[in-house]
Parts: C-alpha cells; sequence; structure tokens
C-alpha cells in the first residue's frame, strides 16, 4: 500500500542486490533514474570491488558497508515506502522524551530527568496500516508501539505516514543503548537531535554521532530544548553558538529549532517540520540519497581522487582500452627470444642447406668426404637439427618461464604505473594470470608455422642427375688420361691408329678433365648459392609468422586480460561519477509526487 502523496518506488530492469523487483510498469521520474541510476551504480562498483579485495585491494569495511547500504535500501523501501521513519535522539535530562510525549499528544513516554527513562525505543505511528512489517524492521517491539490512526483529525492527517520513535538515551548506562541508538539512526529517514542548553556542545554527541553524519546534515535537526530555563538574550546566544558549531562540523544544512516541552514553545514548529516533511514525502529517499554520498566519497581513493573521475553526464567508453604498441612490441620480442624463434630460424636455413647439399654437392668432394669420413658427420648433423627443430618449441625450462614473468611484469608494471591503488596490482596479476600457460602456448604456435619435413625440391633431382654425368664424364675421363701416361711411360702407342692411345691427346684429356670438374664445381656452387638464398627468404618469413603467432599468443593471454582489467578500472571511475551525481525527488505541477522507479 502506498499512503496518500508518497511516491510509489518500484525497482525496474537491473538493481542492487536485496530490492525487490518491480511489481507493475508506469511512468518514470528524471529524479527516480537518477537515484536509481546511483544505486546502481553502487553495486556494480561493489561488484567490482569485491573480485578486487584482499590486503592490498578494496578495504573490506567498505565493501561491507556498501553491501549492507543496498540491502537496507531495498528493503526499506519493500516494506514501506509510505512511511516517513523519524527519530528523537538526545542524552539523558536533554527532555526528548517529553518532546514526544508533547508531538504525540499522550503521555506515551516515561521522562526521567536524572536517570534515563527509555529504555527501549518506543514509537508512535500516525497511520498503523501498513507499518507493522517496517515496525518489525526496525526491531520496536508490539508493546512498545502506539497507533494514532483512530485519532487522526482534520489538523493531523497531513501526518498519515509518520513513525515516531523515542530512542533510548545515547548516554545511558545501559551497555546496549548506544548500539540501539546507532542502529536506529542508520535507518532513520530524518534525525532531530534533542540537546539540553547546558550541554549542547556535549563532545560525546558531536564526535561520535554528528561529526560522522555530516554529509547526512539535509536530512538532520538539531532542537535546543528547555529554553524555559534561558533568559531570551541567552537562547539567542545558545542558537547563535550551536550553528557556529554545527558549521565548523560540516552540517552546514542542519535545521536548528528551539523549543520547550514544559511550556510549548517551538512544539508548534517542531510539528511543522514533521508535518512538511511527511508531506513531501522525500525524507526517505533524501536519506537515501545522503547514504549513497557516503559511500561514494569513500570509493573515491580507488580512483586517484576526484579529479581523476570523467565529467557526470559524458559519453561512456564504447571500445575497451589499447594497450602502447611499444609495449605490445616488447612484450612479443621477448616471448620471442624465450622461445628461441631467432635459433630455430637457424636451424631451419642450416637443415634447408644441409639437405641441399646431398642432391646439389659435387660428388667429388662427396667422395673425398667419403674417403675422410666427413659424410657421416654432415648426416648426424642433418639428423641432430631437424630433431632440435622440431623439437625446440615444446622444450620448457625454468629460464624460459622466467624470461615470460620478467616480460610479463615490466608490461603491467609500465601500464599501471600511474593508477591509483589497488588497480597496479590487479593489473599485475591480470597479466600473469595464465602466464605458465605461455611457454606452452608459444610452443604449439611455433610449431604450427614450421614446415612438417624436410621436403626435397624437384629441380634438385634434376640437377643431382645432371651431376651424375658429370662425374661419370670425369671419371672416363680420368681413366682415359691414366691409360695415356701409362702408355706414354711405357711405349706401345699408336696414334695413327687408337686414338684412345695416342699419346698426343695427353695434355687435351688433362683439359677434359679439368673442365668437367670445374662444370661440376660450377654447378654445385651455383646451386647451392640459390638454396642458400631461397633458406634466407625462407628463414625470414617462418620467423615473421612464428613471431605473429607469438603476438597473438600474447595478445590473448596477457594483453587481452590487461586490458580487460582497465577497463574495469575506467567502468569503476564512470560508476564513480554516477554514484556521486546527486538528485532530489521531482514534483508534478499538481502537487501530486511522482510515481518513481528506480531502472538503469
Amino acid at each position: 500500500m502506498t499512503s496518500v502523496g508518497m511516491p510509489e518506488v518500484r525497482w525496474v530492469g537491473q538493481r542492487p542486490t536485496g530490492v525487490p523487483p518491480a511489481t507493475s510498469p508506469g511512468p518514470v521520474s528524471a529524479a527516480g533514474q537518477a537515484l536509481s541510476a546511483r544505486l546502481t551504480a553502487i553495486a556494480r562498483m561493489l561488484q567490482i570491488g569485491s573480485a578486487r579485495g584482499g590486503p592490498d585491494g578494496f578495504k573490506p569495511d567498505l565493501l561491507r558497508d556498501a553491501e549492507e547500504l543496498l540491502a537496507r535500501v531495498g528493503e526499506r523501501l519493500r516494506l514501506s515506502a509510505g512511511h516517513t521513519i523519524v527519530v528523537l535522539a538526545g542524552g539523558t535530562g536533554s527532555g526528548k522524551s517529553s518532546l514526544f510525549n508533547a508531538l504525540a499528544g499522550a503521555n506515551f513516554s516515561p521522562v526521567g530527568a536524572v536517570r534515563p527513562a527509555t529504555r527501549e525505543p518506543l514509537a508512535c505511528v500516525w497511520g498503523m496500516e501498513g507499518a507493522g512489517p517496517l515496525l518489525d524492521w526496525l526491531k520496536i517491539a508490539p508493546r512498545r508501539r502506539y497507533a494514532r490512526s483512530s485519532a487522526l483529525d482534520e489538523g493531523e492527517r497531513a501526518l498519515a505516514g509518520l513513525l515516531l520513535i523515542d530512542m533510548p538515551d545515547h548516554d545511558s548506562v545501559l551497555t546496549t543503548a548506544s548500539g540501539e541508538v546507532s542502529r536506529l539512526i542508520g535507518l532513520a529517514d530524518l534525525m532531530i537531535w534533542v540537546l539540553d542548553p547546558q550541554k549542547y556542545a556535549d563532545a560525546a554527541v558531536h564526535s561520535r554521532y554528528l561529526m560522522p553524519m555530516a554529509s547526512h546534515s539535509s536530512v538532520i535537526a538539531a532542537v535546543l530544548n528547555q529554553v524555559d530555563l534561558l533568559a531570551p538574550e541567552q537562547v539567542s546566544d545558545c542558537e547563535a553558538d550551536l550553528r557556529r558549531l554545527l558549521d565548523s562540523e560540516g552540517l552546514h544544512d542542519a535545521q536548528i529549532m528551539v523549543t520547550s516541552a514544559h511550556t510549548g514553545a517551538g512544539v508548534s514548529a517542531l510539528a511543522k517540520l514533521l508535518t512538511e516533511t511527511v508531506i513531501a514525502r522525500q525524507a526517505a529517499l533524501t536519506r537515501i540519497s545522503a547514504d549513497v554520498d557516503a559511500i561514494a566519497a569513500r570509493f573515491v581513493t580507488y580512483a586517484g581522487g576526484v579529479d581523476n573521475l570523467p565529467v557526470a553526464g559524458s559519453a561512456r567508453a564504447t571500445s575497451p582500452r589499447e594497450l602502447p604498441g611499444p609495449a605490445c612490441d616488447a612484450l612479443t620480442e621477448a616471448f620471442s627470444q624465450a622461445a628461441g624463434v631467432t635459433g630455430i630460424g637457424r636451424a631451419l636455413r642450416s637443415a634447408r642447406e644441409l639437405r641441399a647439399l646431398d642432391y646439389l654437392g659435387w660428388p667429388v668432394i662427396w667422395l673425398a668426404g667419403r674417403v675422410l669420413q666427413h659424410e657421416r658427420v654432415d648426416k648426424a648433423q642433418l639428423g641432430a637439427l631437424w630433431e632440435e627443430l622440431r623439437s625446440a618449441p615444446t622444450v620448457q625450462s625454468g629460464a624460459q618461464q622466467a624470461e615470460i614473468d620478467t616480460a610479463v611484469t615490466r608490461l603491467a608494471d609500465e601500464v599501471g604505473a600511474d593508477l591509483p591503488a589497488p588497480w597496479p596490482g590487479t593489473v599485475r596479476k591480470a597479466a600473469r594470470a595464465r602466464a605458465r600457460e605461455i611457454p606452452a602456448a608459444a610452443g604449439a604456435a611455433v610449431t604450427q608455422v614450421l614446415p612438417a619435413s624436410n621436403d626435397v625440391q624437384p629441380w634438385w633431382r634434376a640437377v643431382a642427375a645432371w651431376q651424375g654425368l658429370l662425374l661419370g664424364a670425369a671419371a672416363v675421363s680420368l681413366a682415359w688420361l691414366v691409360d695415356l701416361i701409362i702408355v706414354a711411360i711405357f711405349g706401345g702407342g699408336h696414334p695413327t691408329t687408337n686414338l684412345l692411345r695416342n699419346t698426343s691427346l695427353l695434355p687435351w684429356v688433362a683439359l677434359l678433365l679439368g673442365a668437367v670438374l670445374l662444370l661440376g664445381w660450377l654447378t654445385a656452387t651455383g646451386c647451392l648459392s640459390v638454396v642458400s638464398r631461397a633458406a634466407v627468404q625462407e628463414r625470414e618469413e617462418v620467423e615473421q609468422q612464428m613471431r605473429h603467432a607469438i603476438a597473438d599468443v600474447a595478445r590473448q593471454m596477457v594483453v587481452v586480460p590487461v586490458t580487460q582489467e582497465l577497463s574495469e578500472y575506467d567502468r569503476f571511475r564512470e560508476e564513480l561519477t554516477v554514484a556521486r551525481t546527486a538528485g532530489l525527488i521531482s514534483r508534478s505541477q499538481d502537487g501530486e509526487a511522482d510515481t518513481i522507479f528506480f531502472t538503469r
């Protein structure tokens, strides 16, 4: 049920924890949207902060207070947004209970001038309908509830929905009294502090209750009671001094009233204040706004101060942050070095050249290697290189992990250096979250880029056949040369009838042998030079592909998490800006309260 004149409050869409869901649609006021946005911003800041708690993170007491605020707001509005909770607080002998009785029009609360008389909170309700659950929430015992609903006359109808609570004396000797006072102050919509003219500057009241509530001064009233004990000029002096004291403590918006429960002086003015508060139906939401102000102010330090916040109403970021290009390039290069990209490229080039040597090398040199047993060394070297080439990317070592950890930490420290605590630590944590997976991922990326096998090019086989022909020609020439040398030494040659044994051809055969050997060597040298240039180009291309693959690993495992954490920091600042944006409850031109939907 919604009381007369009270805006109906509902939550629509996303809402903080503990707030009841919407029940039906209706008009949306700008003020309602603003307050809803502020509460939802607190909820999102709480979500962000809860994920970043701990000794170096968001303080647990701040997160706990924010969570309690959202739960309290949701419970308060769910139970009865149509009632206004006003508490009378004060010390022993201040006349608080007498003032309560004067406002209630009956002696409901016992009065004690020296010893505390109010041991438990007592409530007087104007219009009991719908107030029961709210009184249960306030923990007001049933025997301590008094209803004015059956006695409302025309002059009191404007007070319908008022819950006036007489609280225990804050300086009571009862150990539970101060805790009960603090609890009810935390739940009240309007706080009225009844002060004794002789003790209105009591440090216990100001330091423990008033000063911590400076951000709530718009929902605080200070009542200087028992002024019948003072001369008129003393009343003015006390009132001026109390004003000065409250202003010095930051309670500039707190009202000051002068009353006497004994003579009735000022009681009507106080009753008028209550009437105006109830009619306006803003006290509950104004108190909520003040609570949000106080919580939001405590979050400012985690954004680096007010000057570091986005301008209220500015467009929100639509795209995630991008890390500096040089920082990302340095990270990729460090990962490439840890993965041994340069060494793998050299091994690939050597493997290609050694493989080509089997087909393109001059067989004479190859035969010489056979005689000198060098060929066995080349084959072993080829096998070792190719095995190293295929296995190197998957080999992980402590040194490799250390290089990666150092590079990741360096990147995190660079991008998080200018952020307020705890964000540098959370950025570093995000960057290192998958550091142990990086060596294997980088190795897998490199392996995918490497050639599957040390293939033989078709033209190599053609050159090998040509080299075989040259080798055969060289063998024939050598045999002919040897034969001619033997004939020349031992005689028996027939120059005219047998060319093969014509010793006059000896120089020409030697020249032929030299030409064949030179041609074979030139063929091998030229072809191997072509292979070497191709191997160098392949190495450059493969290294570039490996670096691209490793850059993708760095992006997925480091850059993206860091960017997301920086985006969370930006989102936190945006939500904090919304939470700090004050809003008031608007009213329609005909004087009726708006129906307010807390939306996001």
